[in-house]
């Protein structure tokens, strides 16, 4: 497909409707955003929620560890856990970059599983990572416009929106990294996606490898096997990036370094401001009041 028949595809049409403004812009149904980019950028360190992306138009790369997963209009991407990643962005003002993120939930998946008399045969391998990139198949595409369209209504949204979710999931189970996906909701990759959701929800906390394998069910070693195996990096370094990524957030949003290095759990803010640095190539004062970039 030719860059000029993506860019005026339905999807990316439906997108470019409810994103306004440069970025993230939210919507009437709570987990699903839409995204407007027109800069291109380098690598950078993001926080990807739990979440399957479509892409209407532009490219983006997902970078973690030494794999790069490249999702544009021709393959969709589906993050089953938290996790933070270097995401480039290839995108100018005449070819900007339109996405659409829906949040990925748990209860829903689970609705869905429960329904199931017997699972498909998987096609592909169960991956044991937490990225799955497969090409677009016309379904998922198609579903994906009816939901930016009821997203234009408040009563379509009401009536409409879960239960296009609902079938997108369905469809992305029926593919091919289905059973990855049903991974979520059982076994090991479900005991960890639960020990991920309590980190990003505790993350300005103090937290001990011991007490996360407890809530793994694991024994120490066995829950940084499985958990290096999931992310990419160890439970550490996954909690210093959660954290260095909320802060940068918090800076986009208004806040101050003293106040961000606070609410992120950091007791010293020198020591905030050496691993900002580190992690991002630039001080956080550069990224104070900065006005916030696009994301997934």
């Amino acid at each position: 497909m030719s860059r000029a028949a993506r860019s005026s595809s339905p999807l990316a049409a439906g997108i470019a409707a409810l994103a306004r403004h440069e970025g993230c812009n939210s919507t009437r149904y709570p987990g699903v955003v839409v995204y407007r980019v027109t800069v291109a950028e380098p690598p950078t360190p993001t926080l990807y929620p739990s979440s399957l992306i479509l892409v209407g138009a532009g490219e983006k790369h997902a970078i973690l560890g030494d794999e790069t997963f490249v999702y544009n209009a021709g393959y969709y991407l589906v993050v089953t856990s938290p996790l933070p990643m270097l995401c480039r962005t290839i995108a100018s003002v005449d070819e900007p970059v339109l996405t659409v993120m829906v949040e990925i939930e748990l209860a829903l998946l689970r609705e869905l599983l429960l329904e199931e008399n017997e699972p498909p045969a998987p096609q592909l391998a169960r991956s044991s990572r937490s990225v799955l990139r497969a090409p677009l198949p016309r379904d998922l595409e198609e579903a994906g416009v009816r939901l930016l369209a009821c997203l234009t209504d408040e009563r379509r949204t009401r009536a409409l929106a879960r239960q296009t979710i609902r079938e997108m999931l369905f469809l992305v189970l029926d593919g091919p990294y289905g059973d990855s996906l049903r991974a979520l909701a059982e076994g090991p990759t479900s005991q960890l996606a639960h020990v991920l959701r309590h980190m990003n929800a505790k993350f300005a906390e103090r937290m001990s490898i011991g007490d996360l394998a407890q809530l793994a069910h694991m024994s120490v070693p066995t829950f940084h096997q499985h958990f290096k195996s999931m992310t990419g990096t160890s439970p550490l370094q996954y909690m210093k990036a959660l954290r260095l990524t909320r802060a940068r957030q918090m800076l986009h949003a208004g806040g101050t370094v003293k106040t961000a290095a606070h609410d992120v759990g950091y007791e010293s803010e020198s020591q905030f401001s050496r691993e900002y640095r580190r992690f991002f190539g630039s001080p956080p004062s550069a990224d104070a009041h900065a006005a916030p970039r696009g994301r997934p």
